[in-house]
Parts: C-alpha cells; sequence; structure tokens
C-alpha cells in the first residue's frame, strides 16, 4: 500500500514496461511523483530490483514533468558521491521518468530517531557529507531547495546520499512554482513572493538539521557543544548573506568532528594505569 492509501494505480504500474524498465513494487506514491522498484526489462523472473523509478503521476502534469526535467539536469551536471546519481530518463511521451541506483539505507530522518543516540562525532560526520553534496551543488551553480532528513540517505555503513532533486533550481533563477518545501526547513527568504533560488537557502536547511543533531546526540561537554551551537547560530542567520558556505561548513563540520572524537578514542584510565 502506498503512503495515500491507494492500491489501484500500484498494482496497475508493477510489471509495466516503461522505456527499458520492468516496474516492481511501488514504495512511495506523493502528489507528483511515483517511486518504485525496477529492473532491466529483459530480467523477466529475476528476484535483483536494483533500480528505482521515479515517474511523474498526477493532474498536475506541467509541474510533474518540470521536476523531472530539472532532477534530471542536475544530476546529470553534478556527480559527487553524496549526490543521487540518475542512470536513465526520458521527459517524452505521457508518463516521463528517470531511473536511479535503489540504496540500502534508512534517511537520516530515521536515524535522528534512533535508540541509543549517536556520539556527537558520527552526528556531524553524517552532516559534513550533506554539506559535501551541497559544495559540489553550489559550485557548478545549483541550489537543492529541499534540504531535509527524509531527504538524506544513511547506509549501513555511514554513506550519506543526498536525494529527490526535483525542486533543484539554478542559483538566482526565479521560481515560478507554488511554495511546497517543508516549513521547519525552510530558510525565511523562500517564503518572500521575490524569492530566488539562494546557495544560502540551502544552509539554512542544514543548519536546522545540525541543530536537530545537537539535540538527539549522546551527552556531550559545553566544550563540544558551544562551537558546534555557533556555527549552527550562523548557519541559521535571518539574513543569507551572513551564512557561511557549503565549503565552510564542511571544514568547519570536519575540524569539529575531529576534535570531538578525542573523547571516545583516548585509552580508558584502567588501561593507561595498566600500560
Amino acid at each position: 500500500m502506498n503512503p495515500n492509501g491507494s492500491e489501484s494505480h500500484s498494482a496497475h504500474s508493477r510489471g509495466a514496461i516503461l522505456g527499458i524498465w520492468r516496474l516492481g513494487k511501488v514504495i512511495h506514491q506523493g502528489e507528483m511523483a511515483e517511486l518504485a522498484h525496477a529492473q532491466p526489462a529483459d530480467a523477466l523472473g529475476s528476484p535483483r530490483w536494483d533500480y528505482i523509478v521515479r515517474r511523474g503521476v498526477g493532474d498536475n502534469t506541467i509541474e510533474s514533468l518540470r521536476q523531472i526535467q530539472q532532477f534530471t539536469a542536475c544530476a546529470t551536471e553534478v556527480l559527487h558521491p553524496n549526490l543521487i546519481a540518475v542512470l536513465d530518463a526520458s521527459d517524452s511521451g505521457e508518463s516521463p521518468f528517470l531511473v536511479m541506483p535503489r540504496l540500502d539505507a534508512l534517511t537520516m530522518h530515521d536515524h535522528l530517531k534512533q535508540v541509543p543516540r549517536k556520539p556527537l562525532p558520527v552526528g556531524l560526520w553524517l552532516v559534513r557529507q550533506v554539506a559535501q553534496a551541497l559544495e559540489a551543488l553550489h559550485a557548478k551553480g545549483w541550489v537543492h531547495g529541499d534540504v531535509k532528513p527524509l531527504n538524506v540517505m544513511v547506509g549501513a555503513t555511514g554513506h550519506v546520499t543526498l536525494i529527490d532533486l526535483g525542486f533543484a533550481e539554478r542559483v538566482h533563477t526565479s521560481s515560478k512554482r507554488l511554495f511546497r518545501g517543508t516549513p521547519e526547513y525552510t530558510a525565511p527568504e523562500t517564503l518572500s513572493d521575490k524569492m530566488v533560488a539562494l546557495p544560502a537557502s540551502d544552509i539554512f536547511s542544514l543548519g536546522r538539521i545540525l541543530w536537530q543533531w545537537l539535540t538527539r546526540v549522546e551527552t556531550a561537554s559545553d566544550l563540544l557543544l558551544s562551537p558546534v551551537a555557533e556555527l549552527v547560530e550562523r548557519m541559521i542567520s535571518p539574513q543569507s548573506h551572513d551564512r557561511p558556505t557549503a565549503s565552510d561548513v564542511a571544514r568547519q563540520l570536519l575540524r569539529l568532528e575531529i576534535e570531538s572524537l578525542g573523547c571516545h578514542i583516548e585509552p580508558e584510565k584502567r588501561r593507561r594505569r595498566a600500560a
């Protein structure tokens, strides 16, 4: 069953051929897009479903098509280990689609809720990887536009992938779409009638995520938490020009990550005495 409780579209999609791909189980149904497992069309009978197809659905076909086109254009131009890749795409026909690798991962949203809580350096490491993806995007003139824990996948080894480029925009372009972001992570300037895509808006969203990690990690000393809190303050500044760049955030998080590792890698007192 998809999140909207509709079975009919899922049943209709399963087994369908789209381009060179065979569709499998629908794993997400949104207003504009459907995500389904996929395999090559000539792999009939194979138990492997190693790909994800995203295709436009719903009545607003123009917006669905725009998201597929923006997603594909951005992912094609910006290649980075921490950014989702597009393997195939088509914006022609009645059902535009794109194909991504299937990630063996949980969302950062899930990781934030996990018990026991993670140590501070782990939280910093995960957020730093998102900053690295944003650094690559911004360097190529793109803004992600919807940075939030649900759009960050964390693999079993801790590798982070920033996904969902459907709201990606060229830097300084004026968006004609209605606001569809997540209020909790949205920069104040994005609510303006004269909104333009700014890298600083992504930094604000990432700052909100970093703040969430500060409230969810294992107990740490003020000496370790204070510099992270100061970085958060700068990232969520009401004035976009006061926020650090993604490059600055990645560098500072790496430094804080290394500094906070000390309390986890020092030998226990009794071991030092035994030595």
